[in-house]
């Protein structure tokens, strides 16, 4: 047998654990009571097991004692009193012993039987109850749902139309944040500290209001970020034309077609062409780069994964309505790389020495978002088939925290890279995945939207997948220990790209401007009509 999904050592020390976990995500607790107690029934009869077995093999040396003696090798006394030690009182032996030694034998393996059919069906039960545990909550995750989603770091200068500025502002105040126009640290003293370079500031605030033409300045050139979010502070300009949706952009410029996809294909399906294509593939191939030059090594997977795989890497039943199978096969369309770089190590054992092993994984995803309904039925931002670049590493389990915190920086400085504005988001409890741990999101800022959307997702799901694909690793001492699993998003590149046209879109020439980090790949640098 594989092993148990989760650790039940843990489970049987400190329920209380688990427990609270469940309640943060709003499940029911006393789940962990009918788990402990067929964990205990198990346990009483693997015993009881183990005791039938053992009278069995007694019996089976008796009757080899027996029949030695019957053949003049053996003392009578000798199995005589071996006889009286399993409570076979006779005064002589014979033939007749060796049948009453044969009744006993198949009696108790009546009983193993019976025993073992009662046992199998209490682990099951056991495994299928734990299977389905959420894995437990990190003690710093906030407490709730969705409005309990804890922005804990902003970047860039977002463009703020007059409409948006109110809930921008609201949304800001909640958790404690002030926002404060662009012009005040031109103007007000109070803000000099945090401009990095005036000049260069006063250029960008006259192209993001719209007086001169789309220039590429990273934010990081003008502001010192660092500063601005030990102090909660979050910049952005007021803007008096109203910015457009990337859904019509794509249309105004005719580099997607989505009508078109729709009739040959279905709802959220898309052409791509001219610059979008040349982008989209940048975007990846870019993605891909920025990690393998920080050590995570190049993985493209199968785009289909086994139901029996697939159930080791997430609880499929959770996720069956949102994901493709081929009519037929015992096959899924993949929703992620991640998914198929898990089931790459399926019964693996690292070396200690081999770990963290960093993995960039590049794929389309398939997703039926079948809980999207009525969202974002326009353009190209949530879609039934899209391109990603997805981090992911095996560890020991005391460094994930912190290769969490690295994943996340990875996504960040590759938006800092496209100069997308963002903020860091840390996930609350009811709106994690249940096997993540941890969970950060970060959402790029949208202006035609006037909000932030999500662009980038990452997880410590620390031993919850690694049990159930027994992915291990010998440590020094030549112990056994399953490794934590992380994953996160670099670039998922469909929404990148509504968050560039969107950001990049220049009123004053009716173009858009291609990101600095792209344009090698992109002929004249703009996206023309």
């Amino acid at each position: 047998m594989m092993g148990f999904p989760i650790d039940l050592n843990l489970l049987r020390k400190n329920p209380r654990l688990f427990k609270e976990s469940i309640k943060k995500r709003g499940g029911d607790p006393s789940v962990i009571d009918k788990a402990l107690e067929l964990d205990k029934r198990r346990l009483q009869l693997q015993r009881e097991l183990d005791r039938l077995r053992h009278k069995k093999n007694i019996y089976a040396r008796l009757f080899g004692f027996t029949k030695q003696y019957l053949s003049g090798k053996l003392d009578e006394q000798v199995v005589l009193s071996k006889l009286r030690e399993v409570g076979i009182e006779i005064e002589k032996v014979d033939e007749s012993i060796l049948n009453k030694i044969k009744k006993e034998v198949t009696k108790i393996d009546e009983d193993i039987k019976k025993t073992e059919m009662v046992y199998k069906d209490t682990l099951n039960n056991l495994i299928k109850l734990l299977w389905n545990l959420p894995n437990l909550v990190a003690e710093d995750v906030p407490v709730g749902s969705e409005e309990k989603n804890m922005p804990i770091r902003f970047w860039g200068i977002p463009k703020v139309y007059k409409r948006y500025i109110e809930a921008f502002r609201e949304q800001a105040e909640r958790w404690g944040w002030i926002i404060v126009e662009l012009k005040k640290f031109l103007e007000d003293k109070r803000f000099e500290k945090y401009v990095k370079n005036r000049e260069k500031l006063e250029e960008l605030y006259r192209i993001l209001e719209g007086k001169e033409s789309f220039k590429e300045i990273n934010f990081n050139e003008v502001l010192d970020f660092r500063l601005l979010n030990r102090d909660r502070i979050i910049p952005y300009t007021l803007i008096n034309f109203e910015p457009k949706h990337h859904y019509d952009l794509i249309k105004d410029f005719a580099i997607a077609d989505t009508d078109k996809a729709g009739i040959v294909a279905g709802s959220r399906f898309y052409f791509e062409f001219k610059e979008l294509v040349l982008m989209d593939l940048a975007l990846s191939i870019e993605g891909i780069t920025f990690l393998i030059e920080r050590g995570y090594k190049p993985v493209i997977p199968p785009y289909m994964l086994k139901k029996k795989v697939l159930d080791g890497v997430i609880t499929l039943e959770d996720y069956e309505d949102m994901m493709y199978k081929i009519d037929g096969e015992d096959l899924f369309l993949i929703g992620t790389a991640e998914h198929p770089i898990t089931a790459l190590y399926y019964n693996e054992i690292f070396n200690e020495g081999d770990l963290p092993l960093k993995i960039v994984g590049w794929s389309p995803c398939f997703r039926k978002e079948a809980g999207a309904h009525g969202k974002d039925t326009k353009g190209i931002f949530r879609v039934h088939q899209f391109h990603k670049v997805e981090q992911y590493i095996f560890c020991k389990p005391e460094d994930s925290e912190k290769l969490h915190e690295e994943l996340i920086r990875n996504a960040e400085e590759f938006l800092q890279r496209l100069n997308i504005p963002y903020r860091v988001v840390l996930i609350a409890s009811k709106d994690m995945g249940k096997r993540n741990y941890k969970q950060y999101d970060i959402e790029g800022w949208f202006p035609g939207q006037g909000k932030y959307r999500e662009l980038v997702s990452g997880s410590n799901v620390t031993d919850w997948q690694s049990r159930r694909c027994n992915i291990r690793y010998r440590k020094k001492d030549n112990k056994l220990d399953f490794v934590h699993t992380l994953n996160c998003t670099l670039v998922a590149v469909q929404r990148t790209l509504c968050a560039i046209m969107e950001n990049f879109y220049d009123q004053k020439r009716d173009a858009i401007t291609v990101p600095k980090l792209l344009r090698k790949y992109i002929p004249n640098n703009t996206i023309v009509r």
